[in-house]
């Protein structure tokens, strides 16, 4: 299986390893392709027709993605 992978602000390459719709916003977990234990998460933003990929804004969305995302996973492995 090809994974898509993509270059983050950071200038490090990252394979996208999972997308999930949270209250109506798209949000992807990111994992270096040369360090799987380099993980980010990013929202997918619409600005002008134009999808970017964006930070999360603080702790409480960070939380908040960081459980859905571990509860899927579990549900799936489970």
């Amino acid at each position: 299986m090809e994974l898509e992978t993509v270059i983050l602000d950071d200038g490090i390459e990252y394979a996208v390893i999972k997308e999930l719709k949270i209250n109506n916003t798209l949000y992807t977990l990111f994992a270096n392709v040369n360090d799987s234990e380099d993980i980010c998460y990013r929202k997918t933003v619409n600005e002008n027709g134009e999808e970017y990929y964006v930070g999360l804004d603080d702790d409480k969305e960070f939380d908040l993605v960081v459980n859905y995302f571990a509860k899927n996973i579990l549900e799936e492995n489970g």
